[in-house]
């Protein structure tokens, strides 16, 4: 698969995050949520900002990538770490009932736009939030090719009812202006703790026209306004596709990476890779999904959790996929009360073994047999016991 597939499948799209997120103003019209109703308009807070929470939260800690906000709020469950477009005042008191502790980030992207009526309605009525003067999306904002077309992703689709994703330029002065105030106005809402930057690449792979040093240089300049803009030292999480080496020029602008389609068969990263990947200061996402297909692969969504519950510095999603990420699936393994952990993890039988307070978490994506000197309950079998094999490719959690 080449790169340009790689990036395209890697895009992800706030499908349902689109209605009931803009602020009242006079004039613009109120885009539909996707059952066709139209939300009513939210005034802008005017209460004192809250702190950002702390990352250290319970065990395990459970995220949510562009969330379907309802699903997650009808469902009660007590979610870590939620990232969607933008969230209102009434939907993160909500949130916060479950779990006080939880960490709201919203965003969109500073590198395309979705050929979609309400998700263009939604960008552009956010980033005119006070301004005088409103600035639409124009042509001269788009990457365009030699013969003067726009640079498209290869996004649309007929089976998926999803339309095209164009690149657009990041040194027009208009798109910098736009997106930046975009990020301004969502960075000023104090119900949000923190941003995110979706689709972030060193490199374009869409319009020769445009050189690798011209895009970087660019792009950082976006980067430098949006840190100037966070006063409030909120948190930023860039979505890295794959790998922290593919936004590592881009190292002083964040705080932490989601890694996509994690162990997927789009973006192809190992478990390997996602065990080095939190070896480091940053706060990593691994966002295990079904590759679009639906089928949940109940061994991989436990190898993934596992493995989240080895550092300190990790979030665990599963959902369907890049092309529709967010849902509300909850597993009884995300129930377990592990307590604090009592150590760093280690090794036996080529396994990943990490002691907490209230039982073991094992991460085995080789497969192991392990005995312990006490009795223990398998959370996801119910078997109880001193000793238990875990198949390649699955992880296990054991309670006292």
């Amino acid at each position: 698969m080449n790169k340009r597939v790689l990036i395209a499948v890697a895009v992800l799209i706030p499908l349902l995050v689109i209605g009931g997120i803009l602020l009242e103003e006079e004039t613009p019209s109120v885009p539909q949520d996707q059952t066709g109703e139209t939300e009513t308009p939210i005034e802008t807070p005017t209460e004192t900002p809250t702190e950002p929470s702390e990352l250290e939260s319970d065990y395990p800690k459970i995220a949510s990538w562009l969330a379907k906000k309802e699903e997650l709020i009808e469902s009660g469950k007590p979610y870590d770490l939620v990232m969607a477009g933008w969230f209102t005042p009434e939907e993160a008191e909500q949130l916060r009932e479950t779990n006080p502790d939880v960490i709201l980030l919203a965003g969109l992207t500073t590198t395309w736009v979705w050929d979609n009526p309400d998700w263009m309605s939604f960008l552009v009525t956010v980033a005119n939030y006070g301004m005088d003067t409103p600035v639409e999306i124009n042509e001269d904002m788009y990457l365009h090719d030699a013969e003067g077309e726009r640079c498209g992703f290869g996004w649309a689709s007929e089976e998926w009812n999803q339309e095209e994703i164009w690149a657009m330029d990041p040194r027009d002065p208009e798109w910098f202006d736009l997106i930046t105030t975009f990020y301004s106005v969502v960075l000023d809402q104090p119900q949000h703790d923190g941003i995110i930057v979706d689709m972030v690449v060193e490199k374009q792979y869409w319009c020769p026209e445009i050189s690798d040093e011209e895009w970087l240089e660019a792009t950082k300049d976006i980067y430098d306004t949006l840190a100037a803009l966070n006063t409030e030292n909120k948190l930023v999480i860039f979505n890295a596709g794959a790998r922290l080496s593919d936004i590592d020029a881009y190292e002083e602008y964040f705080d932490g990476y989601l890694m996509e389609n994690f162990m997927g068969d789009q973006l192809q990263t190992t478990y390997a890779e996602g065990l080095e990947a939190a070896d480091s200061d940053y706060l990593v996402i691994y966002g295990v999904d079904t590759d679009d297909t639906g089928v949940e692969d109940y061994a991989k969504m436990r190898l993934g959790l596992t493995l989240s519950l080895l550092n300190d510095n990790t979030y665990f999603t599963y959902d369907f996929g890049p092309r529709d990420h967010g849902q509300a699936w909850w597993y009884p393994e995300y129930n377990v009360e592990l307590g604090e952990p009592l150590g760093d993890y280690y090794e036996s039988d080529g396994a990943y073994v990490r002691e907490f307070e209230n039982g073991y978490v094992v991460s085995a994506p080789n497969g192991a047999t392990l005995s312990f000197d006490e009795l223990l309950t398998d959370v996801t079998s119910g078997e109880q016991g001193t000793s238990f094999t875990v198949e390649a490719g699955d992880g296990r959690i054991y309670i006292r």
